[in-house]
């Protein structure tokens, strides 16, 4: 069994030494740029982390060839995976740099970054307009800081279940999701979601997830917290369905691809589970089914047979899908977000936006 986070790190590695050789938010702040604008009949603006590029990629969803693009550093320590958007700013955690960049959109420029004293960090969360949580999966623990605080220190922290990967928000209760790994990062028992006060940081109550490796969550429409369990990458994984006040498990949904790793949800309550191996399923909250299983996933098809697998997919306002593959060197694949229409599901565009894409936003602004 393989943890998210040893994963995501060993994928990058190997695919650096073989170029060597995968919600929208509304600002409410000052006038935004041009740019993020978006075009006349379009006003969505894609935000993709490039892990191997050490970047963010910005591209208008009504011009797709227009793009922007912020730095994240140079240094191998830094390897995102993950973003959080809320009005103008964006919160990327940077990995094995053990620190949290907080980026403004409409400057497209780093304003701050904040630092744990070691470790790796992946999760992150906006509790409101200033106040962010993110993880250390190394050291088993979140910390919350403020946008607007004097030390770059990220010091009020508290320790959860082990490896947390994940944060997602309930009011004020953050919901810290841990796959729950050892040191050789084999599951030591099912994944644990830990509720924390998002004002006082008080360990608030547990519940296991009944599935190993948990590694992503998001808030549906309903309001319930649903995990992914990204299991072992050989066996399906499941989805956990938790009431996030009371931290009762609601139901678990078997088989949602194998090796699941990243979550999204809609407001009409489809739910895109994404695969490093197979591609993006759409389950419905309504119907408490699958709209497209993993029998018939969202796939890029590979000439030959087969699907790209997906990092990550994101619906825009329209219901099409903005899925995102990291690229494959050693099948003289190249990174691209694929683009699937509302209602069909048809794959009708492929987006260049740089090396090692693993997550995407969409934004208006």
């Amino acid at each position: 069994m393989f943890h998210k986070r040893s994963f995501y790190r060993s994928a990058l590695f190997t695919l650096i030494a073989l170029s060597a050789a995968c919600s929208s938010d509304k600002a409410t702040g000052p006038a935004v740029s041009s740019f993020l604008r978006g075009t006349s009949s379009n006003h969505q603006i894609g935000i993709v982390v490039n892990s191997t590029g050490h970047a963010l990629t910005l591209f208008q969803l009504g011009d797709p060839a227009n793009t922007k693009q912020v730095a994240l550093g140079a240094s191998n320590a830094i390897t995102p995976v993950a973003l959080s958007v809320r009005g103008e700013n964006a919160a990327v955690p940077l990995g094995d740099a053990a620190s949290v960049a907080l980026i403004n959109l409409n400057t497209l420029a780093i304003t701050r970054f904040f630092l744990f004293a070691a470790g790796n960090t992946t999760g992150q969360a906006f509790v409101d307009d200033t106040t962010i949580f993110a993880d250390n999966a190394d050291s088993g623990y979140v910390g919350r800081f403020t946008t607007g605080q004097p030390s770059d220190t990220i010091s009020d922290t508290v320790h959860v279940a082990p490896s947390p990967t994940d944060i997602e928000v309930s009011g004020s209760r953050v919901l810290v999701i841990s796959a729950n790994l050892g040191s050789d990062f084999l599951p030591i028992g099912n994944g644990i979601v830990t509720a924390v006060d998002a004002h006082t940081l008080a360990k608030l109550d547990t519940v296991s997830t009944g599935g190993t490796n948990s590694t992503a969550g998001a808030i549906g429409p309903d309001g319930n917290l649903y995990v992914v369990n990204t299991g072992d990458f050989v066996n399906p994984g499941s989805m956990t369905i938790i009431n996030p006040a009371t931290l009762a498990v609601i139901k678990n949904v078997d088989n949602v691809g194998v090796g699941p790793g990243a979550i999204a949800i809609d407001s009409r309550g489809l739910v895109y589970i994404s695969s490093f191996v197979g591609g993006t399923v759409i389950w419905s909250i309504g119907s408490q089914s699958f709209v497209r299983g993993p029998d018939n996933p969202l796939c890029a098809p590979i000439t030959g047979g087969g699907c790209r697998g997906a990092f990550d997919a994101r619906p825009d306002s329209a219901g099409n899908v903005y899925q995102v593959f990291f690229g494959s060197p050693s099948q003289n694949l190249n990174p691209y977000v694929f683009v699937y229409k509302a209602g069909t599901y048809a794959l009708t565009d492929s987006i260049n936006v740089g090396p090692g894409p693993s997550a995407i936003r969409i934004a208006t602004f």
